[in-house]
């Protein structure tokens, strides 16, 4: 039987998130790793695996802390299509210094998909989660009468799921609210 964790796991891997988000993939040293997560290099080794199974890990834990966080809006009750423009207000209302370093999944997709089956196998099953989001919340919103009964729901859940994601990015470059805000309400625009 192995010996116990020494450190809180969780605690740990939020921090390695946390430097792969600020660093990206390629960037992150295994030395990057042992300062930021206060744990030594052995204990990463024998917790997680290899630098690239502890991203993998990050990435994993950067789901379920902060993409489920995110879409929980879209799958609040109330009015679906004010729960579509609540998701998208609170991307363009992110304070300026998160914004810059975007979202761990994009800024994946973006460094390791095209290179890494088992990158593009996690993020897929994450990007996934995300269309069917906007697909559920846009169904309620035909049940609801919000938007007309023939409305091709999927091909719009696919729009809405690839502008989140191109928001995010052109963010990065600290671009002009007012015009990511002009960018959201042409989004918006396709729903009525």
């Amino acid at each position: 039987m192995g010996r116990p964790y020494e450190f809180d796991r969780e605690e740990t891997l939020s921090k390695a998130m946390d430097l792969f988000w600020e660093k990206g993939y390629k960037a992150t040293s295994i030395q990057d790793l042992v300062d930021k997560m206060g744990i030594k290099r052995g204990s990463i080794y024998n917790t997680f695996g290899d630098k690239h199974a502890l991203f993998i890990a990050a990435v994993e834990y950067y789901a379920e802390e902060v993409t489920s966080k995110t879409i929980e809006v879209l799958e609040s009750p109330g009015s679906p299509l004010e729960n579509i423009k609540l998701f998208f207000e609170s991307i363009v209302n992110t304070p300026p210094d998160r914004k810059t370093r975007g979202c761990l999944i994009s800024n994946t997709v973006v460094e390791l998909a095209p290179h890494d089956e088992k990158v593009t196998e996690t993020v897929r099953f994450i990007l996934d989660r995300i269309q069917t989001a906007f697909l559920n919340c846009l169904n309620k919103a035909v049940e609801k009468e919000e938007l007309p009964k023939d409305t091709d729901t999927q091909v719009l859940s696919h729009f809405l799921a690839t502008s989140t994601h191109g928001i995010i990015v052109t963010g990065k470059s600290a671009v002009d609210s007012k015009q990511m805000k002009d960018v959201v309400n042409v989004i918006l625009s396709t729903l009525h």
